[in-house]
C-alpha cells in the first residue's frame, strides 16, 4: 500500500473564531460545548439550524458549511459527549438513549423553538439523532442527514476489541489509525488534514466510554423517524458505505435524497443551498 506523506498541522475553523462559547450542564453531570452565532438582521431567515457533527469531528471539518449557513440561519454547533471540549462524568453508561438525552436537554436549556429548526447531523450524530427522533424527544421542523449510517465506521477488526482495551494502547496506536484515515478514508489531502486533527483531538478515555454502549446496527431507528427529512448522500465517499445510505433513504418515509457526489461536496455551501431551497416546499 503506498502511504500519503502528510504533515499534519492543526487547522483552526473561522467559525470558532467567530462563536460564541458555550458550556451547557446535562442532567448526568456531564458538560458539553456548544458554539452559537445569530444570523444578521437584513438576511435571517428566522430559522435555528442545529449542527451535529460526527465521531470526534472538529468545527473545521464543517467550516465552510457553518460560514454560509450563518448568513441565514442561527445557528447552535453541538459537540457531544466523545469530543475533547466534554467534561465526562466517566459514572455515567453512555448508552444511545443517554447521549440522544443530551440533544433533547441542550434543546431545552437553550430554549430553541423546535418548530422553526433544523437539525443537520452526520455520521454518527445521525445514529443518536436517529434515537431522539424514534423516541420523540424532540420534534423539528426539518432534518438533515449527512453521511447517514446505521453504526459507528471503526478501523477493521477494532469494533470489538475498542470496549476493553485499555486507553493508552490508542496512544500507541495512532501512527496506524493516522495512515488508515489518510490512505483509506479520505478524498483528497484537504480531508485527511481535518481528519488528522479530529484524531489528534481524540481522548482515548472519552472513546472507550462512549463506544462501549455505542457497538449495536441501529437500523430500526430510521424507519421510525416522522418529520420531514432530506438525506445527503455521496457515492464516493470512503468514509460512508453509500450502500447504508441507499438502505436508510428507504426505511425514512417522508424523505428527500440529494446526491452530492463526494463527502468533500457535502461539507460545503452546497449544503446550505439545498436546505434553504428544500424549507421554500415546505
Amino acid at each position: 500500500m503506498r502511504t500519503k506523506k502528510l504533515r499534519f498541522e492543526p487547522l483552526i475553523a473561522k467559525y470558532e473564531e467567530i462563536a460564541e462559547e458555550a458550556f451547557i450542564p446535562v442532567s448526568d453531570g456531564t458538560i458539553l460545548r456548544v458554539l452559537r452565532t445569530k444570523a444578521p438582521e437584513e438576511t435571517r431567515n428566522d430559522f435555528t439550524l442545529f449542527l451535529i457533527p460526527g465521531w470526534s469531528t472538529a468545527v473545521i471539518s464543517w467550516d465552510k458549511v457553518l460560514s454560509e449557513a450563518m448568513k441565514f440561519f442561527d445557528i447552535v454547533y453541538f459537540e457531544s459527549r466523545e469530543k475533547h471540549s466534554s467534561t465526562l462524568n466517566m459514572k455515567t453508561k453512555n448508552t444511545l438513549d443517554r447521549i440522544s438525552e443530551d440533544v433533547k436537554e441542550v434543546v431545552r436549556h437553550l430554549e430553541l423553538d423546535e418548530k422553526s429548526m433544523v437539525i443537520l447531523a452526520s455520521s454518527w450524530g445521525a445514529i443518536f439523532l436517529a434515537d431522539a427522533l424514534a423516541k420523540k424527544k424532540i420534534n423539528p421542523h426539518l432534518v438533515a442527514l449527512s453521511g447517514t449510517t446505521a453504526k459507528l465506521t471503526l478501523p477493521k477488526g477494532t469494533r470489538h476489541i475498542i470496549p476493553f482495551t485499555p486507553p493508552f494502547i490508542f496512544t500507541a496506536l495512532k501512527p496506524i489509525l493516522r495512515a488508515w484515515l489518510a490512505n483509506r478514508k479520505s478524498e483528497d489531502e484537504e480531508q485527511a488534514r481535518k481528519i488528522l486533527r479530529n484524531l489528534e483531538e481524540a481522548d482515548a478515555r472519552k472513546w472507550k466510554k462512549v463506544v462501549k454502549y455505542s457497538m449495536m446496527d441501529c437500523w430500526d431507528l430510521y424507519e421510525q423517524i416522522e418529520q420531514n427529512t432530506i438525506i445527503f448522500g455521496a457515492e464516493l465517499d470512503k468514509m460512508h458505505n453509500f450502500e447504508e445510505t441507499r438502505r436508510i433513504v428507504r426505511l425514512v418515509k417522508n424523505s428527500t435524497y440529494v446526491d452530492m457526489k463526494t463527502n468533500k461536496n457535502s461539507h460545503t455551501k452546497n449544503v446550505v443551498t439545498e436546505l434553504r431551497n428544500h424549507l421554500k416546499t415546505m
